[in-house]
């Protein structure tokens, strides 16, 4: 065991389980493969580690973080667009109202006609927001695995007694 802080970069850590006691004990990749465990003073020896597939883990972990932010991102630019589609629906609707009771008070003025080019623009705006959403809509569902070629292959997955006969192994 090694006095390393979980954050720095020296080491990856793994728990592992002492195989008299049940202790739970941290190991640290990259060190010596022996423990000493405190409680039961036994030491044992580590169940090798493949680096190549531990660092492949972390970088599907790395891979699926950066999925998740992306996918979360979408969705917050939808709603956002989705708000943007409604306040330029109700702008517009606003604008109308107003143009047609300036209408119905002074009769055609500049001023009430100027309200329909800007409502005009504010159905374009919902339009353009919500066509933004939809596409938005669709890469935030689209799964960016690639599609299953066969059946899973589960054996070169076990139940984990082969590391105990392995530590039994080992005394």
């Amino acid at each position: 065991m090694a006095d390393v802080d979980p954050r720095s970069p020296e080491g990856t850590f793994d728990a592992f389980f002492c195989p008299d006691c049940e202790l739970g004990l941290i190991g640290v990749d990259g060190e010596p493969s022996l423990l000493h465990c405190p409680r039961c003073e036994t030491y044992f020896e580590l169940p090798l580690i493949a680096r190549d597939s531990h660092r492949e883990d972390e970088l599907s972990s790395l891979r699926i973080r950066q999925l998740a932010v992306a996918r979360r991102a979408a969705y917050r630019s939808r709603s956002y667009c989705v708000i943007g589609a409604l306040v330029c629906v109700v702008a517009a609707v606003q604008l109308v109202w107003m143009a047609i009771m300036l209408i119905r008070a002074d009769g055609f003025s500049l001023r009430a006609v100027a309200y329909f080019p800007v409502a005009a623009l504010a159905v374009w705006g919902a339009g353009f927001f919500y066509g933004k959403a939809v596409v938005l809509d669709r890469e935030a569902k689209q799964t960016s695995l690639p599609p299953a070629t066969g059946e899973p292959d589960f054996t070169p997955l076990s139940d984990g007694s082969q590391q105990w006969k392995n530590l039994d192994e080992v005394r």
